[in-house]
């Protein structure tokens, strides 16, 4: 079996993309959604996680669901920790789903 390893994109990094198609900047941002400059800087830089307050929030600012941001942070966390925890991961065994 082949498998493949898709990168882990952080949250931030989307949320780049949309403030720059905006032409918004952070402190735009911050102020908009009513956080710190300095969490929209950490969550750009990877350095923060989406948490639930900050998905309603985001979405509530730039016209998306909360569960948009959720998502994004769900699908980046395990791929992270199957990247850190390779080695010990492997040495698990494997077991069918459908096994007892």
């Amino acid at each position: 079996m082949v498998t493949v390893q898709a990168t882990a994109i952080h949250p931030g990094e989307f949320l780049r993309e949309i403030l720059t198609g905006m032409a918004m900047t952070q402190v735009a941002l911050a102020q908009a959604i009513g956080v710190p400059a300095s969490r929209v800087a950490r969550l750009l830089k990877g350095a923060c996680p989406i948490t639930a307050e900050l998905a309603l929030r985001l979405g509530r600012a730039l016209g998306q669901t909360p569960q948009y941001w959720l998502n994004l942070q769900t699908t980046y966390d395990p791929k992270v920790v199957q990247t850190e925890m390779k080695d010990s991961l492997l040495a698990c065994p494997v077991r069918s789903a459908n096994v007892p």
